[in-house]
């Protein structure tokens, strides 16, 4: 697999409040994207950027979603029951 080729789905997708709206994140591209563009204080922000950056094996993909999950819930943005009707 070549370093720039994104397999990496975020398995479920999140869904995140992005103020009024709601975003969907299906891949680590998109959290990456998302989290560099909202930094939210709680967490290891700067962690979790270097992970999202730098996923390029089946572990460490998994890690850098399971690791943007959870900034996502501590800093209160992520939709429990995504995927419900609204």
């Amino acid at each position: 697999m070549q370093p720039t080729e994104t397999y990496s789905a975020l398995i479920p997708p999140l869904k995140l409040r992005d103020g009024d709206t709601l975003a969907d994140i299906a891949t680590l591209d998109e959290a990456l994207a998302f989290a560099e563009a909202h930094p939210h204080p709680r967490g290891d922000y700067e962690g979790l950027i270097r992970r999202l950056q730098s996923a390029s094996e089946t572990a460490d993909r998994i890690e850098a979603g399971n690791a943007f999950k959870w900034w996502a819930e501590a800093n209160g943005i992520l939709v429990e029951g995504a995927g419900l009707p609204e």
